[in-house]
């Protein structure tokens, strides 16, 4: 491994080198939740030690979950163990992760693309009316999202937890 100074932790994850080839197959982020095995799912999203990856709390605001990592079973409990920092910094806490809601797969059910498309601001998108549970489920997605590195830079930048 090789050693990275960097200004303070944002710096070190926001325009780290492999991010110009993470960009040029930002599908391969995409993908790696959509697996149908759990088992590579939980796998995917803990192979890179520099991985960031995104959740909603309660309220709806970002986390930032950092250089996620299987720690592996025990003889008596081979369930894995998953972890991953929380927040940056000298202040970021290591929280247990439930793997299997971490990865598992959810039904989603989002406006029409085509109502996002007409809308030409942030305020505009908000006032789309959230289809109810009845509506078609419109895409299956992960609790936790893998972010290419131009959507991870971009958040991170923003210096907010709510963009």
């Amino acid at each position: 491994m090789i050693a990275r100074p960097a200004a303070s932790f944002k710096a070190f994850y926001v325009r780290q080198p492999e991010d110009d080839d993470g960009n040029k197959n930002t599908k391969a982020f995409t993908d790696a939740l959509d697996d149908t095995d759990e088992e590579r799912r939980v796998k995917n999203v803990t192979e890179d030690l520099n991985a960031v990856l995104f959740a909603a709390d309660a309220e709806g605001k970002i986390q930032i979950l950092h250089s996620p990592a299987n720690l592996g079973g025990t003889r008596t409990r081979p369930k894995n163990k998953v972890a991953a920092l929380v927040g940056l910094g000298p202040q970021a806490t290591v929280e247990k992760l439930d793997e299997k809601h971490a990865v598992k797969l959810i039904d989603l059910r989002c406006p029409n693309l085509n109502l996002v498309d007409a809308e030409a601001t942030a305020e505009g998108i908000k006032s789309i009316p959230i289809p109810d549970n009845t509506a078609v489920v419109t895409c299956e997605a992960a609790n936790v999202f893998l972010p290419a590195p131009w959507l991870k830079n971009t958040i991170l930048d923003s210096d907010t937890d709510c963009p």
